[in-house]
């Protein structure tokens, strides 16, 4: 018995390598969307560790300033009101 020998016409395989290639497409589109999406999602997060390192520079610097000498000598004055040896304070009178 002889089997049968089922051909598919020019025009269905025609139709199948469309549907293929257009899905192939559909993919690739779709994946360059998803790459250009996190490009800018890194993009931005770039710029945000610059400012909190930029950020974090300052407040190292305000750290270190307020642990100088002359810093602590200045708190003591203008808060507590300390004075030097030998120093004079004047202390204003108010007229209301």
């Amino acid at each position: 018995m002889a089997r049968k020998v089922y051909k598919l016409k020019l025009r269905t395989k025609l139709l199948l390598v469309i549907l293929f290639i257009g899905y192939f497409l559909s993919i690739v589109i779709q994946q360059e969307v998803e790459m250009l999406s996190q490009q800018a999602r890194m993009d931005d997060l770039r710029e945000e560790i610059s400012q909190v390192q930029h950020y974090n520079e300052t407040l190292i610097r305000q750290i270190q300033h307020t642990q100088s000498d002359e810093y602590i000598e200045q708190a003591a004055r203008d808060r507590l009101g300390w004075v030097k040896e030998g120093e004079t304070i004047f202390i204003e009178k108010n007229n209301n």
